[in-house]
Order: C-alpha cells, then structure tokens, then sequence
C-alpha cells in the first residue's frame, strides 16, 4: 500500500479517487474499516550479512481501523498486525501487531485536551542497531506509550504542553550456539514532559518554540550497565505553506543526553528536523525529509547510537487508479563508545493498481546496503527484496 502521511490529502500519493474509496461499516456508534493485505516475496539476504542467503516468504498483513462518528471531539483506534513465513529459514518466522489509540475532547473552539496510547510488539531488523553477530533470531521486545497533552489558542498564538511515557521491554535473544542472551539490559522506562509555543504570521507560516526534558530509568539492568540518563532538547522553526504548492517543517536545535554512568559518552550539540513537500503538479509530488535522533542500542558496551537520516520521495499518480512511489535515503549512525561507524543506502520503488473499492494490487522492489567502519559490530551487506500483493477492503 502506498498511503504516505501528507500535509494535503489532495495531492499525488494521498489522493483517493471517490470511487475507489474503500466503504466504511456502521458498528453502533463507530465506523469501522478494515483490511487485509496478502504478499509474497523474495528477500535475497535473509541475515542481512555478507555471505548472503535468499529465502521466499510470505506475510498476512491484517487492519483495522475504528473512528466515532462525531463532529465533535474525535476518537480513533487502529490496530495492525504482520505474520511473516519463511520457506527455508523458519527461524525468522516472526509476528508483529500495533495497536494506537488516539482522542480529542475539545472544550471550546479553540481549546482541546489530546490523548493518545499505543501498545505494540515489535521486531528489530537483522543487523540493526540491536542485533548480535550470531543471533538465531530477530531481537524482538514491546512497547508501550502515552501521552497527554492540550492545545489551547489565544489570538495567532498556540501553547501545546504536553506529559510524555514509554516503557520497553525485550526478550531473551537466542544464539546460534544454543544459548541465550538476556536482553532486559536494555529495558527501560521513560518520563517527557514538552512545552510548544507557536505564532501564526499570516494564516500560512506558523514559527514555532518547542521545549522537552525526559528522565530514561533502567527498570531491569545490573548497577555497572545502567543506562538512566537525562534528555534535554530545544528547538525553534517554521511550519506551514510557504506557498500554494509547498509546505513543511524545518526545526534546529541543542540537544543533550546526560548518562549518570561515567563509562557512558554523554552527547551535547546540534540537532535538526525537516519536512519539506512540494506539489509540483496534480499528479506529482515531492519530498525531502532529514532528522536526528538518538538510537538505543543492542550492545552492552554502547549506550546509544547518534543517528542522521537524509530522505527523498517522488509519488506519481498517472492514472486515477495507479500510483507509483519511489524513495532513496542515507542514513549515518555513530556509536558512542567505540568507534563504530555505520553507513546506510536505501533505495524502493512501490507500485499500486486499485482494482475497485475493495481490492488493491500492489508491488515493490528495494535495495539496503550498509557500510562499517571502525569495530564491526553489526555486518556489512546488501539484500535486495521484491514482492507482489493484494490488499482487500470488504
């Protein structure tokens, strides 16, 4: 499926034709939409490591999605889940399932309280940030989130304050030699709070001031590995439509992350974050995003990984029914402690064909190579994947 989160839902990769919009269905009070998604495909490096293996697999891709049917305030609730199978490598036969629910209660036209909660379980890519060498399988761990927040307008300007959890848990990682790895090293439990202030210039650009602090609590690590630090952030930017045709985001910063450890490698500096998306014409759209972020990391000896990703999208939509989305990005990753220095190429191409209302075929092919520099904690490789599907909305 190729549905991207655009600023406008009018535009090339988001725009749905009103006879190829999937129905809803009454269920008392809500409208529900649900879907399920089928594909097979072929991934030429199952392990993402240098002598690579190819295996076929298949995923069940289940949605559904609920939204109360109201003018006023807004209730919403989403679940997601994917079932993957390996035909030769049954060891990366995995399960992963989402589920987000968001509200909006607002008290006057122009003051609203917000909610969200998310619950999830979820799998880290081999040769990710969080894998071993010799793991029999896929790290995978849950995590849950929350947040409370209000919007509250006076004249052009906008205060967001908002309170922040999040709570990760991961299993115990099997090796290849039989063993396991206890995980809960990485198990953590973290406080936010955020103050957002913005100003409208014109009804188009907002400029925006936005404040956090986050306290990050180790919940089950030995005393000589914990990772309790604290997070600060400070960024100042513009956000809204610098013209009939672009709109985005574009936001730096300081932030910093404070280990109370000393065997840790604290971080302080520039950080940044854009959004940039361009309507050049009714049937093609681009955009560039770019950000930086501080990754957790899988390796006892590593607190966090720092992070910068730099993205750009093109979505074509040639016919009313068919669109086409193609992506390429780089990403460079620092690791604290050591000197680990990793360096990513991605690069995709999706096709979609809406058949009706009720039945989308879809397509993709893509291409991952990573580069390591420095102590090779995670491998280098590439792999490349393609796959065919069908998503049925009834």
């Amino acid at each position: 499926m190729i549905a991207p989160e655009l600023d406008r839902n009018d535009v090339a990769g988001a725009r749905i034709e009103p006879e190829y919009q999937p129905r809803t269905i009454r269920l008392g009070p809500f409208l529900a939409q649900p879907a399920l998604s089928l594909a097979s495909a072929y991934a030429s490096n199952v392990f993402n490591k240098a002598d690579a293996r190819g295996d076929a697999v298949a995923m069940v891709m289940p949605t559904l999605e609920l939204t109360a049917d109201t003018t006023r305030h807004e209730l919403k609730m989403t679940s997601a889940g994917t079932i993957r199978r390996f035909a030769r490598y049954q060891s990366e036969n995995s399960e992963e399932w989402d589920v987000t629910g968001k509200g909006r209660l607002d008290l006057s036209p122009r003051h609203a309280i917000t909610a969200t909660a998310d619950y999830a379980h979820l799998i880290e890519p081999r040769s990710s940030a969080g894998t071993a060498a010799d793991a029999k399988e896929p790290v995978n761990y849950s995590r849950a989130t929350g947040k409370l927040g209000t919007d509250l307008e006076f004249g052009n300007f906008r205060l967001s304050p908002s309170a922040g959890y999040q709570q990760v848990r991961y299993a115990s990682l099997p090796l290849s030699s039989g063993t396991k790895i206890d995980q809960s090293f990485r198990d953590a439990r973290t406080l936010q709070g955020e103050v957002r202030i913005s100003y409208d210039f014109s009804g188009m650009v907002a400029g925006y001031a936005a404040a956090s602090y986050g306290a990050i609590h180790s919940t089950s690590a030995p005393a000589d590995i914990r990772r309790d630090a604290r997070n600060t952030t400070a960024t100042v930017g513009l956000k809204g439509a610098l013209s009939p045709v672009i709109t985005g985001e574009i936001g730096l910063g300081y932030q910093s992350r404070s280990f109370e450890l000393p065997t840790y490698r604290d971080f302080a500096g520039f950080t940044f974050r854009a959004d940039m998306q361009w309507f050049a014409t009714p049937l093609l759209t681009l955009r560039a995003q770019a950000n930086r972020i501080f990754q957790n990391s899988g390796d006892r000896s590593v607190a966090g990984i720092l992070t910068d990703t730099f993205q750009v999208s093109a979505y074509y939509d040639p016919l009313r029914n068919f669109r086409i989305a193609a992506s390429t990005a780089l990403e460079r990753g620092r690791y604290r402690e050591v000197d680990t220095r990793t360096t990513r190429g991605m690069a995709r191409l999706n096709a979609q064909y809406r058949m009706n209302r009720g039945i989308s075929l879809g397509a993709y092919v893509s291409l991952l190579h990573q580069e390591v520099r420095g102590t090779p904690l995670v491998s280098e490789f590439t792999a490349l994947n393609a796959g065919i599907g069908i998503t049925i909305t009834p």
